[in-house]
């Protein structure tokens, strides 16, 4: 029916008015209206706000309307605090626990500063914000290669060009307490870090040492001076990093000049080859000489020895037969002879001719002559 209906009494749609329902709307509550004839209003927003405010201020101990603000007050205060420490228990349980795996260290800041360093398995902190981790690995072996351009040509100490090519394998330094702590905070790129000082030492080192002395026998004793070196400058910066090995893969003449630098290797090669052959040569042929000569010499002390003695006895017997001879000249005189005679004679071949017999005297000649050279002989 129309809202101005008669017998409706001048009642709007939500009953507002004189009436049987009191002026109450349908959900039966009465419009907050702004006077006698406001009634067929909508709720007022301010008032709602109002309301809401004084919900909030009774939650929180403050004074509401109504005779049962009061009662309230204990429950909402205890409902809200509850739920705020069970938020903060939350918070700070999620945010504390941490893990550190095997191969890392746990670097704890509080407030962004260093705090301290925490080794593998559980461990517990500050929430965040206030205090915060860091989990760098700290066991992984890193490589790196340095020289694969221009940056491996280096200068020698006799003005020669070599091209360098050296890996390098370095970690985290945990032989001091503050290694990691060094490695993160100290040096704001490790990796270039470890480059740059790796490529510098070594061109100091390339730098006083000679072309051929690299090419060929100093390539350990090159890797062996790079990385001390720089694991000295490393220290100094105290940047955290040990240096495990310094390995130089290649280091030869530039491409130009590669070609008489092979040839040059090869000559000497071979030179070295013939040396050792020859001296192969000689320690096979000097023991043999050394052997003859000491025999040739054995045999002439021998001979020496057995003329020195004949000469000896020859001169005592000699000796022998002047005494006798001055004792007895005729005897002695006569057994000479007939010694003598016996050695010619038995020497000789004997023939016998008889002058009465009428033969023919025979002269052997042939046999005289094989005689007088077999006595020159003897």
């Amino acid at each position: 029916m129309p809202w101005n209906d008669n017998q409706g009494g001048g009642q709007g749609p939500w009953g507002s008015g004189g009436g049987n329902n009191n002026g109450q709307n349908p959900w039966g509550q009465r419009p907050n209206g702004g006077g006698g004839g406001g009634g067929d209003q909508p709720p007022d927003l301010d008032e709602v706000v109002r309301q809401m405010q004084d919900s909030l201020g009774r939650m929180f101990g403050g004074k509401g309307g109504g005779a049962g603000g009061d009662g309230k007050k204990g429950g909402g205060v205890f409902s809200f605090g509850l739920i705020v420490l069970v938020l903060i228990g939350v918070w700070f349980a999620s945010s504390g626990w941490y893990q550190v795996g095997p191969n890392e260290n746990g670097v704890v800041l509080r407030f962004g500063e260093y705090s301290r360093t925490t080794q593998p398995g559980l461990h517990f902190k500050l929430p965040s914000p206030l205090e915060t981790v860091m989990l760098p690995e700290v066991t992984t072996t890193q490589s790196m290669t340095i020289g694969t351009g221009p940056e491996g040509q280096m200068l020698t100490r006799d003005e020669n060009i070599v091209d360098i090519n050296f890996a390098v394998q370095w970690r985290v330094d945990l032989s001091y307490a503050d290694g990691v702590r060094d490695y993160l905070f100290n040096v704001r790129d490790p990796e270039g870090t470890v480059r740059a000082v790796s490529e510098s030492a070594m061109r100091e080192v390339i730098g006083t040492s000679d072309l051929q002395f690299i090419i060929t026998d100093g390539r350990g004793e090159v890797s062996r001076s790079t990385r001390e070196l720089v694991q000295e400058t490393l220290t100094e910066y105290q940047a955290g990093i040990q240096i495990l090995q310094i390995n130089l893969q290649t280091a030869q003449p530039p491409a130009d000049v590669i070609d008489a630098f092979r040839a040059v290797d090869a000559a000497e090669q071979e030179a070295d080859q013939a040396v050792n052959e020859a001296t192969a040569y000689s320690n096979s042929v000097i023991p043999v000489a050394q052997g003859n000569a000491a025999r040739l010499l054995q045999e002439a002390q021998a001979y020496r020895d057995s003329v020195i003695a004949e000469a000896q006895g020859d001169a005592d017997r000699f000796t022998a037969l002047y005494e006798e001879y001055a004792r007895a000249p005729d005897v002695t005189r006569q057994r000479m002879y007939l010694e003598t005679m016996e050695q010619v004679l038995e020497r000789s071949d004997l023939l016998l001719l008889d002058g009465e017999a009428g033969a023919l005297p025979y002269l052997p000649l042939d046999r005289l002559g094989q005689n007088r050279t077999r006595g020159g002989n003897q």
